[in-house]
């Protein structure tokens, strides 16, 4: 018989706020727009690279991505996990020595019955991320 039963919810509650304060979500001051469509021009790209995230209430997940077009003030990728507007993510550049960057989903369209493309803001600009050259 167990005397101290943990309740579930919040735990999982408890380690996503150690992790978003590890990580500085929520604590970035997001731009206004569409930073995936505008602002400095779009570069194609083929970049693997790895998303963290979670869905409120659920369990984080680490899931493989490819990076298909970026700029300075954000990108757009392939997923195959669910994610929604607003959703603040962890991107990791798996070719560019393992870079890392907060983003927040800005636009999630249904590629077909597996994928997604999902299209990011960054709360600074960072084109250093997809590893383009710095604009002035």
């Amino acid at each position: 018989m167990r005397i101290y039963e943990p309740d579930l919810r919040s735990v999982k509650e408890r380690t996503r706020a150690k992790i978003e304060k590890r990580i500085g979500f929520r604590e970035q001051p997001w731009r206004n727009g569409n930073a995936g469509t505008q602002g400095s021009p779009r570069t194609e790209l083929d970049i693997e690279m790895t998303v963290y995230g979670h869905a409120a209430g659920e369990l984080p997940f680490y899931e493989p991505a490819k990076g298909i077009r970026g700029n300075a003030d954000g990108g757009m990728f392939l997923l195959t996990v669910p994610v929604h507007e607003g959703q603040d993510l962890l991107l990791i550049n798996d070719r560019n020595s393992n870079k890392e960057q907060i983003c927040r989903v800005v636009n999630v369209t249904i590629r077909d019955i597996m994928t997604s493309e999902v299209v990011v803001a960054f709360p600074f600009p960072n084109p250093e991320f997809w590893g383009l050259p710095a604009t002035t």
